[in-house]
């Protein structure tokens, strides 16, 4: 048995830093990554990196088709809304791993297993890496048949994946059932045991830094570690959403920085998974 698949469905053109996302997915070669997707396999590859190559309104019709739902208005934006379902819209995929999980794109990795251990992962049905809520950029759930339906234990499940927009299920709602409020005392005896850490992975987000910062403005990823300015030498991994949309920014923050930038990504993706690189608000470059 594997430890665990990771799924990433991702439908439209690639983001410009989709090779550096390979790239540190390579050098987790316990963990594997499953992506649905519209495109051709980016330039770099990796061997724990699996691809499915189908049109977004085909993947839309074979995950109603495994959920019994209608899914015309859904949108790529809309699949985190999916996400807690991907245990049964993908089921097939799962066979031979103890684990499964989703996670985005927009992110570097670190060291996975250094954290994510064979001891950590098997002592949870649930694990989040947010203390307070499931997090959507990264969640591990023990591969049982109880965690592969867990999805359809959220109020209105059904009702609100046919709806158009985007409702969170998989952090807000999700979480609500995964880690009961206190007070729901039989909710709480019944829930999965589960384990909610914050890892610090967001910079710029609601969750400051334990310095109270917004967190660092400079990371950096050589031969599969990830460590930033602020001492997380052996940080799990960056997820740089802030830096790149405005869709989750604070108004008083301004733009996202990378969306002012003439290009993202500031060398040779060769050159820099040879040399490593760094991350920042200024854009990906290759460290010299």
């Amino acid at each position: 048995m594997k430890p665990l698949i990771l799924i990433s469905p991702w439908f439209g053109p690639w983001p410009e830093w989709i090779n550096f996302f390979i790239e540190s997915c390579k050098w987790n070669p316990e963990v594997d990554w499953f992506i649905p997707t519209d495109q051709q396999p980016p330039e770099n590859t990796a061997p724990n990196v699996r691809y499915e190559r189908l049109s977004f309104d085909d993947y839309k019709r074979q995950a109603g088709s495994a959920l019994g739902v209608n899914t015309a208005k859904m949108t790529p934006y809309k699949l985190c809304d999916l996400r807690p379902f991907f245990g049964l819209v993908h089921e097939a995929h799962l066979a031979g791993y103890r684990h499964f999980g989703y996670c985005d794109i927009d992110v570097i990795f670190g060291d996975l297993r250094a954290v994510y251990t064979d001891r950590l992962m098997s002592s949870y049905d649930a694990i989040s890496a947010h203390q307070r809520f499931l997090s959507g950029h990264l969640a591990v759930f023990r591969n049982t048949r109880r965690m592969r339906q867990f999805g359809k234990s959220i109020s209105r499940w059904r009702s609100r994946l046919e709806a158009p927009g985007h409702f969170g299920l998989d952090e807000r709602d999700f979480s609500k059932r995964v880690r009961p409020r206190r007070r729901r005392w039989i909710r709480r005896l019944l829930a999965p045991t589960s384990l909610y850490v914050e890892r610090f992975s967001t910079p710029d987000a609601l969750i400051p830094w334990p310095d109270g910062s917004p967190g660092p403005t400079s990371w950096t990823w050589v031969g599969g570690r990830l460590g930033n300015e602020l001492g997380g030498a052996d940080s799990l991994y960056l997820h740089f959403m802030n830096w790149q949309s405005n869709r989750w920014r604070k108004a008083d923050e301004g733009p996202a920085p990378w969306t002012r930038l003439e290009r993202i990504v500031q060398c040779d993706w060769r050159e820099a998974a040879e040399r490593g690189f760094s991350i920042s608000p200024q854009g990906i470059r290759a460290l010299p």
